[in-house]
């Protein structure tokens, strides 16, 4: 049987207008990979808990809030709000392959670990569309679009943020901790404002000049 899986970008028909390899533009904007998405809500002040879902996860919870952890396999941890956290583990759980199964037997371990505790966890993967966005004008597109100030002495290399960007609800975070490659950012909005957001974006970077890319 064939299996159908809907990208919440694809009415915008960017492999179209892809231009291929990433040009030296001064602003990179494409659409992420889907990507397995789960919120945990724990008590973070109870140590024993934490250990036994980072145990479970295989993946350590971060211990500042605004902040993420991540692991070699491109797995994330985001501290988004004072007893709550996304997982952002690689796999879109809607295929088959060895990184969706992964990531499918490692929020399994995590709910059966915390099973009996008063925490909950839920995958929002079908709620969230993930946008990237890069090169060395992606801030000066940003503040076009959002009030958050994301200056580099401010959100720096392994910073997390919820805000409003284009009247849209976006979780934020910049993927790599090393300081000296603050050159994107990833950015997760509920599927049905992806579009306007992308859309917002694509129109504010019109000025710098822009690579547009998917997957």
């Amino acid at each position: 049987m064939v299996e159908l899986s809907y990208r919440p970008l694809s009415k915008l028909a960017l492999a179209s207008r892809s231009s291929g390899a990433r040009a030296e533009a001064p602003v990179h904007l494409w659409e992420l990979p889907r990507r397995t998405m789960v919120t945990l809500r724990l008590d973070p002040r109870d140590t024993g808990l934490v250990e036994r879902a980072e145990t479970a996860l295989g993946l350590a919870l971060p211990r500042q809030p605004n902040t993420l952890t991540t692991d070699a396999k491109d797995g994330f941890v985001l501290w988004t709000s004072p007893d709550e956290f996304m997982i952002d583990l690689p796999g879109d759980p809607v295929a088959h392959g060895a990184a969706a199964d992964g990531a499918a037997a490692r929020i399994e371990a995590l709910s059966k670990a915390l099973a009996a505790d008063f925490t909950s966890v839920v995958e929002v993967s079908d709620q969230m569309a993930g946008i990237g966005l890069g090169g060395s004008h992606w801030r000066e597109v940003w503040s076009k679009v959002s009030a958050l100030d994301l200056h580099e002495s401010q959100f720096a290399p392994g910073a997390c943020a919820q805000t409003l960007a284009a009247k849209s609800n976006v979780l934020l975070y910049a993927p790599d901790l090393r300081s000296d490659r603050v050159g994107q950012i990833r950015l997760y909005t509920r599927r049905s404002f992806s579009q306007y957001l992308f859309l917002r974006l694509e129109d504010a970077a019109q000025e710098y000049g822009l690579t547009l890319q998917t997957y």
